[in-house]
């Protein structure tokens, strides 16, 4: 039997709406979308361990460490069960995203995927309205999409899905007006050796797995039948 091929042609806008097929480019798999979602709780994770190490007298005065941590584990539990959903996504949405990754720039991604990740966890606005990765990744298809064409990207779609967020301050706490230790970030990444950045990454993915499958286990217990 004829195995069919993971590579799609993908169309660039040019000048004057018209379009051009470009090189035939492998399209995302639903292991590619969970790696995206581990690899921004992984993000997140290293970005807590290193604001632990921050003295907080550098911080800006309305500065509430207790707020952000809770911020960002909201965060995490969203990412955690997004990925629980992936399996479910169908393939043209699969190939959606391989467009838009390849249409668009990473840079114009980037807010509005921190727009709705962060809608979804803090419950802002109708968060129900993307809770599952199906529709979470359609509206991020909506949202970037209103910018009308993009500056196509350079790179294979897995390589441009992994630059939609900035490792370092992955859901940019660091920048905002109450907190304001952007600098002082900074200056800790790079007096890191890469034996630390490399253990940070790995105690944080580790963490996010077990989180996953914690969440599975309950989800399980929940489902089972009570006895009368």
């Amino acid at each position: 039997m004829k195995k069919h091929s993971t590579k799609m042609n993908s169309f660039k806008v040019i000048p004057g709406g018209k379009a051009e097929v470009v090189k035939a480019t492998k399209a995302l798999t639903h292991e590619d979308i969970k790696e995206f979602l581990a690899r921004f709780a992984e993000a997140i994770l290293v970005d807590q361990e290193r604001v632990k190490k921050l003295p907080r007298k550098s911080f800006h005065p309305l500065y509430d460490n207790g707020m952000w941590k809770r911020n960002r584990e909201d965060h995490l539990g969203a990412l955690v069960e997004l990925s629980m959903t992936v399996d479910k996504m169908p393939k043209r949405l699969l190939k959606k995203l391989t467009e838009l990754a390849i249409a668009y720039k990473p840079e114009a991604v980037k807010q509005p995927l921190l727009d709705i990740i962060s809608d979804l966890a803090t419950g802002v606005g109708s968060p129900w309205l993307y809770e599952t990765a199906s529709l979470f990744f359609n509206e991020l298809i909506k949202d970037v999409s209103r910018q009308g064409p993009g500056t196509s990207a350079k790179g294979s779609p897995k390589e441009m899905i992994l630059r939609w967020f900035d490792y370092d301050d992955p859901i940019q706490i660091a920048k905002d007006p109450e907190c304001e230790y952007v600098d002082l970030l900074a200056s800790l990444i790079e007096r890191e050796s890469e034996k630390t950045k490399s253990a940070l990454a790995g105690r944080s993915r580790l963490a996010f797995i077990e989180m996953r499958v914690a969440k599975e286990f309950c989800d399980y217990l929940l489902q089972q039948p009570r006895d009368p």
